[in-house]
């Protein structure tokens, strides 16, 4: 996966997440990264609204991450009065914070920040947000890009790639600035 020009952010150097990009009000998600038509000036007289809602929650690796993460992110939602997004985000953000802790699982240190860090690195889950459109990003450890599998009918996992696909608006994986593993990341739009 490729990491839109709209979404394009590195960690920030005191590791409190990624530098989130401007949003641009009535874009689509297919027009992403392009120049917006100069019709009439924005709510702001031609500048840029910043993401208003941004959360951030660091986890162990831990199999409870996910229902943590899940739940954390039904709350922020409701509190910054998205709630027509708080079931598909949830579920998107379950599966990204199981796979990260699946990937982070036999890393025994990595680099967050410019930090090194021994031991298995936790996953970090950032939530940004404007009055339609959510941005989901997950740190994981792990260098090696999420790739969706084929699956059997019959297999109880596999799937969790393709559910955050038919969910999302756009996905993909970006590695980060002077850190070590990949953040993926979703929009989920209302």
């Amino acid at each position: 996966m490729t990491f839109s020009p709209m979404m394009s952010a590195a960690v920030s150097e005191q590791g409190t997440g990624p530098i989130q990009p401007e949003p641009q009000s009535g874009m689509s998600h297919a027009s992403y990264g392009e120049e917006p038509a100069q019709e009439e000036a924005g709510p702001q007289d031609g500048q840029d609204v910043g993401w208003p809602h941004q959360s951030y929650l660091e986890l162990g690796s831990l199999p409870t991450a996910a229902p943590c993460a899940r739940l954390h992110t039904k709350l922020v939602l409701w509190e910054w009065d998205l709630g027509a997004l708080v079931q598909t985000a949830a579920l998107v953000v379950s599966e990204l914070v199981s796979n990260a802790v699946q990937a982070s699982r036999r890393i025994t240190g990595s680099r967050f920040a410019g930090a090194w860090a021994p031991g298995t690195p936790p996953v970090r889950v950032w939530l940004s947000a404007d009055e339609y459109r959510l941005v989901i990003q997950v740190w994981d450890g792990s260098d090696e890009p999420p790739v969706p599998q084929p699956v059997e009918p019959e297999a109880d996992s596999g799937r969790g790639l393709l559910l955050v696909g038919s969910l999302s608006a756009e996905w993909g994986c970006y590695e980060p600035e002077n850190s070590s593993g990949k953040v993926v990341w979703a929009v989920i739009e209302g």
